[in-house]
């Protein structure tokens, strides 16, 4: 007798569990009684984002399952996976069908595709610190960090700023900003720069771009004694790429 009463008490509470497991809406998806809905959501399952969208997302272990339906006829209306249960972000597959079942839109959000966010200079994910040293008149010490703009390229180019240290006449010490572009060719580079006191050109040889070493000219902006660099320069490179290996070239041996 208990046994037929448990069975009854769990028949009778079934259809009422499923019931507050289902969110309505009315024909402009605001949730609403069962009365005035056009459409119904079912109670979103959870599954791993890899089963759902065949890769790994950062940060998101699973996935909310969302499927719609029209209330009149039962009908599939929306389905797909997002990462919430409201379904306000959207990830993988996603489907839209009419009321008589036909496919009226479809979208895939895929989450490894790179989002075009506009301007964009460097290709490397981080910069590239480098050393500088050049001798004209007088010495100059540089150290800043560089920005690979074609990196996917055999032959790179890098955008560079940075600050150095040189020693004027009477023995003071005196900064100059640098920025530059890098180019190089197999084995040969050339290199332009400015600082607010001077231009400069070098051209050279680099050991994969670890290491340049380059003959140039400095153009000095005036004839002011304190500080002018300016003169037939020589200079050495040292490029320290870090996690942005790309920017150096590869290493081929000849057969």
């Amino acid at each position: 007798m208990k046994t037929c009463i448990t069975i009854i008490f769990l028949m009778l509470l079934a259809p009422l569990s499923a019931q507050n497991d289902t969110i309505f809406f009315d024909k402009n998806w605001k949730i609403s009684s069962k009365e005035t809905a056009f459409y119904y959501r079912v109670k979103p399952l959870k599954v791993k984002t890899k089963d759902a969208v065949s890769y790994k997302i950062k940060n998101i272990d699973s996935l909310f399952v969302i499927k719609d339906y029209y209330l009149n006829n039962n009908q599939l209306q929306f389905q797909g996976y997002s990462s919430d249960h409201e379904a306000k972000y959207l990830i993988g597959k996603a489907e839209w069908f009419n009321i008589d079942g036909k496919i009226v839109d479809a979208n895939n959000f895929n989450y490894r595709e790179k989002k075009n966010t506009g301007f964009k200079i460097p290709e490397s994910k981080l910069p590239i610190f480098y050393f500088d040293y050049k001798i004209a008149n007088k010495s100059l010490l540089t150290g800043g960090i560089e920005f690979c703009l074609s990196c996917k390229m055999e032959n790179k180019l890098l955008l560079g700023t940075g600050f150095g240290i040189t020693n004027s006449y009477n023995g003071n010490y005196y900064g100059l900003p640098d920025i530059h572009l890098f180019y190089n060719k197999e084995l040969l580079f050339i290199k332009t720069g400015s600082s607010h006191k001077n231009a400069y050109a070098i051209g050279g040889v680099t050991f994969l771009n670890v290491l340049d070493l380059g003959l140039g000219y400095s153009f000095p902006y005036s004839n002011e004694k304190m500080p002018v660099y300016k003169g037939f320069t020589t200079g050495i490179t040292l490029r320290l790429a870090g996690e942005s290996k790309n920017a150096y070239q590869k290493f081929n041996i000849i057969q």
